[in-house]
């Protein structure tokens, strides 16, 4: 089954969205932003946009601090 391009559009709208609503509270949740950003990334590039491999990758958690 294919989607059609304004179909896959609205689902990368929708992820976006849901994306910027998240309040990373726990492992679950970061997860949960790990997974989406993935799926934008896949939207992306059936959309013709930014490749994956080119995309900004935010990570999850705190920052190591050197000793």
């Amino acid at each position: 089954m294919s989607l059609s391009k304004r179909s896959v559009e609205m689902l990368l709208d929708l992820v976006e969205i849901k994306i910027s609503y998240m309040d990373v509270a726990d492992r679950e949740d970061a997860r949960d932003l790990v997974v989406l950003e993935r799926a934008r990334e896949e939207l992306r590039a059936i959309t013709g946009g930014a490749l994956a491999q080119d995309a900004f990758v935010r990570r999850v958690g705190r920052p190591r601090v050197a000793a």
